[in-house]
């Protein structure tokens, strides 16, 4: 079962109207980063070629709608997102205006702060240190994780560590996300429920919890799943860390983790960063989707536009492609090999060019994982 991806033109149109169901904005979004990886795939360094001019398109439409503030905030700092994970310098202005402006909302101007930290450019520093002092401290918070992990990746990635291996699992990540933080090689020696002590010391640098927190993901597992889950209910240190988590959460979609995201998602009082993050990974859950469409339903009339906007987007997506085993499908691929396009919650759970096929369909052979 595969996908077709829309002319450029009619994702640029869809985006013109931000008075379309934000499910088909949401979708548009995800099309536009593929035209972009597809142009870059394509590309040829000894010839000019049309590639160039959609990927230069794609950012430049990316980019004016995450100024547009008629959006929303759900899908402006979706575009941030895929801005930074697409991480052409080219956003860098957008980035770096959206996040300088204080009057914008937090989610949006926090999501331009790790974007920036994910391109990485020594250009963004001086903007990050003058946010890195920002009222918000979710914004603050983000900047300054952004200053450390550009610093890591400045010095090569040194642990300055000596009992550290140079490689581990915990380092090899199954995902193709740019994380804000990377994982410790250091915690290969440490089991999950050590680690997960490390991701809840709220007396630890926020960096070295966030190393935590990838280390956890990237070994996988239940008992990994119960030491994030405990994670996003039980700390009340940083809302930033927490919503974190439930993205992590989101990738790894696996069935134990229902419980801790719906309690995260009832918590009405839970910040909105939180709440939205775990509403898009409970629509990843496959395997329990009937008990998470459920909770889903119950959030569609919530009193924050951006959570009730999440659950829309996770059941729409739903609606929208189905399981591809009910639609027929023995296969689906991953578009980096074979031009599948993708929507917003495969691209973060996104394992790194994979073809998955009937035995191995944990990834993609899911109703929010398929974009047409």
């Amino acid at each position: 079962m595969t996908f077709e991806t829309p002319p450029l033109s009619t994702l640029q149109r869809t985006l013109s109207d931000p008075a379309a169901p934000i499910g088909m904005r949401m979708r548009a979004t995800y099309f536009l980063r593929q035209i972009y990886d597809d142009a870059q795939r394509n590309e040829s360094p000894a010839l000019p070629s049309s590639s160039s001019d959609e990927a230069a398109t794609a950012i430049e439409t990316l980019c004016a709608n995450l100024q547009n503030p008629a959006h929303g905030a759900l899908l402006r700092h979706e575009f941030a997102y895929v801005l930074g994970q697409l991480r052409d310098v080219r956003a860098l202005p957008a980035l770096e205006k959206t996040l300088l402006s204080e009057q914008d909302d937090i989610m949006i101007r926090h999501e331009c702060a790790e974007a920036l930290g994910a391109i990485g450019s020594a250009t963004s520093v001086p903007v990050l240190q003058r946010c890195a002092r920002d009222t918000s401290v979710e914004v603050g918070q983000t900047c300054r994780l952004a200053l450390y992990f550009i610093q890591w990746k400045d010095g090569g990635g040194e642990e300055g560590d000596v009992d550290a291996p140079a490689v581990c699992a915990c380092m090899l990540s199954p995902y193709s996300s740019h994380d804000p933080a990377p994982p410790h090689p250091a915690h290969v020696n440490l089991s999950a429920i050590q680690i997960g002590e490390i991701l809840r010391d709220v007396d630890a640098p926020l960096f070295q919890r966030f190393r935590a927190m990838f280390s956890l993901r990237n070994r996988g597992g239940e008992d990994a799943v119960h030491q994030l889950g405990k994670a996003l209910i039980s700390d009340t240190s940083s809302a930033l860390l927490r919503h974190e988590v439930a993205y992590v959460l989101g990738q790894m979609q696996h069935p134990s983790s229902v419980e801790y995201l719906s309690t995260s998602l009832k918590r009405t009082g839970e910040h909105k960063m939180v709440r939205h993050e775990s509403a898009e990974a409970l629509g990843a859950i496959e395997e329990r989707w009937g008990e998470c469409e459920e909770i889903l339903r119950q959030f569609l009339e919530d009193d924050d536009v951006v959570v009730r906007e999440s659950c829309m987007v996770a059941l729409d997506a739903a609606d929208y492609f189905g399981y591809v085993k009910e639609e027929g499908g023995d296969e689906v691929v991953d578009d980096r090999t074979r031009g599948v396009a993708m929507n917003f919650s495969l691209h973060k759970a996104e394992t790194n060019g994979r073809v998955v096929g009937q035995d191995n369909c944990g990834v993609l052979h899911n109703h929010f994982n398929i974009v047409a």
